[in-house]
């Protein structure tokens, strides 16, 4: 049996807490450095390859075995998009009713889709605005015809992405697990918001920072998740040791 732990963390608010001068990080990147041979260190975030390598570069931040990027839709062996995974490619080609839905949804008020260049075949994002409860109502009223075949998931109150149902953070976990040969039971997955939702109610290991957004404490108590007593990177350690990660 593999003996490596799969360390995945989401980037902002989970690892980077500027305003609070990102607690604890210099002493996560010590403890990640000094274990190397025992842990894959993964970086999950919705941002794209350049912005990651851009925030990673400022860090101090681990350089990571593996990056998912866009909300679980890329995957890339490093830093370099020449590493862009092309099995996972063709694992998020497959085909969904995003066109379908993306129609639907045209003109609803308080919707705004993002920039192109923020969307992926296996992804439909948009920006929020105004009354949320409203509008994800409203999204759903719409929506109803491919109702059970999408999911949707709102960050900070501000962005949403809808997703097929292989789609989303959660996934390429698993997908990394299988190919390293790493059991669940040695996943460690951390987060702070809303689109980490798929990685931290999957049954892994789960780490949510004090500094967590409203749209998860429904997940705080459930087996398997930590609440950390800490901020940020603070946080994450303090859940990898509660883990057995020593």
């Amino acid at each position: 049996m593999n003996d490596k732990w799969l360390v995945v963390c989401d980037i902002d608010g989970t690892l980077l807490l500027p305003r609070e001068r990102n607690p604890g990080l210099e002493e996560f990147s010590r403890f990640i450095e000094s274990r190397r041979d025992r842990i894959v260190f993964v970086l999950n975030s919705g941002r794209g390859l350049e912005e990651i390598a851009e925030v990673a570069e400022r860090g101090p931040i681990p350089k990571p075995d593996w990056l998912v990027c866009g909300v679980g839709t890329e995957l890339y062996a490093d830093f370099d998009p020449a590493s862009y995974d092309l099995e996972w490619e063709s694992y998020m080609k497959r085909e969904w009713a995003r066109e379908e839905i993306r129609e639907a949804l045209a003109e609803t008020e308080g919707l705004q889709e993002q920039e192109a260049w923020l969307q992926h075949n296996a992804k439909l994002s948009y920006y929020l605005d105004g009354d949320i409860p409203s509008v994800l109502a409203e999204l759903d009223r719409k929506t109803k015809p491919w109702e059970g075949s999408f999911k949707r998931l709102t960050c900070l109150g501000l962005y949403l992405d809808i997703l097929p149902l292989w789609g989303g953070k959660g996934g390429p976990i698993h997908f990394l697990a299988d190919r390293l040969g790493i059991p669940e039971s040695r996943i460690i997955a951390a987060g702070d918001s809303g689109n980490d939702r798929d990685m931290l109610d999957r049954g892994f290991n789960s780490i949510i920072v004090s500094n967590h957004s409203e749209e998860i404490r429904d997940l705080v108590g459930r087996d398997g998740v930590h609440l950390a007593s800490k901020p940020a990177a603070a946080g994450v350690l303090e859940g990898l040791t509660r883990f057995g990660l020593r």
